[in-house]
């Protein structure tokens, strides 16, 4: 792997008021690499043959960034920005053919590396001050138009995982973020995101029979996944002096919105498996019923955690309550070989009660 990158940037002091501020960087990028693979799917004569599977992918250009910044007064500060973002390509691992249905095999076959992300990003905003500088008060909204948006996805009954270039995707949102300090015993930080993420293509494959499919859940107007809609946040801390030091009661909440863990969970017909897939080697059987089915929609959760304690200049020592309401939160969707072997959420942590003690020098 050879990667080489240049970065410049330059400040121009417009007026007493504007800054432009214009930076550039060149990058090139390229990589080769054999992976090699064993086991009864591995494509090989019945894992008696360790196979190798080279590959290769090549980057380069240049991602410009252009930032306005001005001074409407002391309390008050506006910014615009345009940027350019990458991140680049990769190489596939193959696909596990002795799995494949020969539908899948024609539809995910021949995707053997993926290609360079781009992304221009539109951002505006505004930083200011409020009540004598005890508050401030942040907001800011942007566009970002994405081609060769990379996701992954899961290849049907080949089991392998692949990343996909769409070619475009945009995310639309709003952010805001509030920070208030009335006076040395109260502290109050609130924060909240609105995002609007959605495929822009569609990508389609065409059977043996002709009927033509969308893959995997690309269709146009799809959500992007793990991404929320909404996300927010609060804190509040209370201080006063006790007991020659320094006590503290902090209360936090968090909020995500829902989400979805792959792009493929937005498939039709995903959240239903069919437990004979396997016919006569289903393990478990007799089977009480045919079909498993599940919502791939990850739900909106909402967590608090507490902490009390005292602060001295030499040691702190608290007590802690985190997840007070012990929401069982389901943060993603956890699958094996395509839903086939194994489906089921990764949780967040129940209720946790402890002590921390901390000393300084």
């Amino acid at each position: 792997m050879n990667q080489t990158a240049a970065f410049g940037e330059a400040t121009l002091r417009a007026t007493d008021r504007l800054d432009v501020t214009g930076g550039v960087r060149w990058y090139r990028f390229d990589e080769d690499r054999t992976q090699f693979f064993d086991g009864i799917f591995g494509n090989d004569d019945n894992g008696k043959t360790l196979v190798s599977n080279p590959g290769t992918t090549k980057a380069n250009g240049v991602a410009p960034r252009v930032i306005a910044s001005f001074k409407a007064s002391d309390a008050l500060t506006l910014n615009a920005q345009v940027a350019k973002g990458f991140r680049l390509g990769g190489i596939n691992d193959p696909l596990n053919v002795p799995l494949c249905t020969q539908t899948d095999l024609a539809t995910f076959s021949g995707r053997n590396s993926w290609q360079d992300e781009k992304a221009w990003n539109y951002e505006v905003g505004a930083k200011s001050r409020l009540a004598d500088g005890k508050v401030s008060l942040n907001v800011s909204a942007y566009t970002m138009d994405i081609t060769d948006l990379q996701l992954t996805v899961t290849a049907g009954s080949c089991s392998s995982r692949l990343v996909f270039n769409v070619p475009k995707a945009v995310s639309r949102g709003a952010e805001v973020e509030l920070d208030a300090v009335p006076n040395e015993h109260v502290a109050l930080s609130l924060s909240g995101t609105f995002n609007d993420s959605k495929l822009r293509s569609t990508l389609t494959s065409t059977n043996a029979q002709g009927a033509v499919a969308v893959v995997s859940g690309i269709s146009s107007g799809n959500r992007l996944p793990s991404v929320p809609r909404v996300q927010g946040a609060a804190a509040l801390t209370l201080r006063r002096p006790m007991l020659a030091s320094q006590g503290f009661v902090t209360g936090s909440v968090q909020h995500v919105g829902s989400r979805y863990t792959q792009i493929d969970d937005l498939a039709a017909g995903f959240g239903a498996v069919d437990l004979n897939s396997f016919g006569k080697n289903t393990i478990g059987g007799p089977l009480t019923q045919s079909t498993f089915r599940f919502d791939p929609l990850l739900p909106a959760y909402t967590l608090v955690n507490l902490r009390a304690g005292l602060t001295r200049p030499a040691w702190d020592l608290a007590v802690y309550v985190n997840n007070v309401g012990d929401t069982r939160a389901l943060l993603a969707l956890d699958r094996e070989r395509g839903t086939r072997a194994r489906v089921g959420y990764l949780t967040n942590q129940a209720r946790t009660v402890g002590v921390s003690l901390g000393f300084r020098r």
